[in-house]
């Protein structure tokens, strides 16, 4: 990606994404964590790391000033976790219709570079199609794209 990342730190299973965002309201542990849902889908949570609970608070809005930064440092736990299990699928969906956006506008200014490894399918209008700027999706699906020589 085209965006400075944090370095990450992952659980032995690579079910588990730790890193610190820093900007002007301080350093802040965020978290992304793969759940499964079912057979090869999972889950993506993505929020603050609230150590004391050992659990995600994907509620807060911290506004550190790295937005940027910390998207794509979620998104290369998302590469990572692909090269862990190439065959799954990802299932994304934002605490709130505004972070579902965020994700959206993410996806879309960085579809040339995300379309040449993964498929994005958008949740619209009660079905999964191709994702498409400029259409308001409620979720989407990343699939790696299995190649012969993969």
């Amino acid at each position: 990606m085209k965006y400075a990342r944090y370095p990450v730190v992952a659980s032995s299973d690579f079910q588990m994404y730790l890193f610190f965002s820093e900007g002007p309201r301080g350093k802040i542990s965020k978290g992304v964590v793969y759940t499964k849902m079912s057979t090869n889908v999972y889950n993506l949570s993505f929020g603050d790391w609230v150590a004391g609970d050992l659990r995600l608070d994907d509620t807060r809005r911290t506004n550190n000033g790295d937005r940027d930064k910390v998207l794509a440092t979620v998104a290369s736990t998302v590469q990572d976790f692909f090269h862990q299990f190439p065959h799954v699928r990802i299932f994304i969906q934002g605490s709130t219709l505004a972070r579902t956006r965020l994700y959206q506008m993410g996806i879309a200014r960085n579809l040339l570079e995300i379309g040449r490894d993964f498929q994005i399918d958008g949740w619209w209008d009660n079905d999964w199609e191709p994702f498409r700027p400029g259409c308001n999706y409620e979720a989407f699906s990343i699939q790696k794209k299995i190649r012969k020589f993969d």
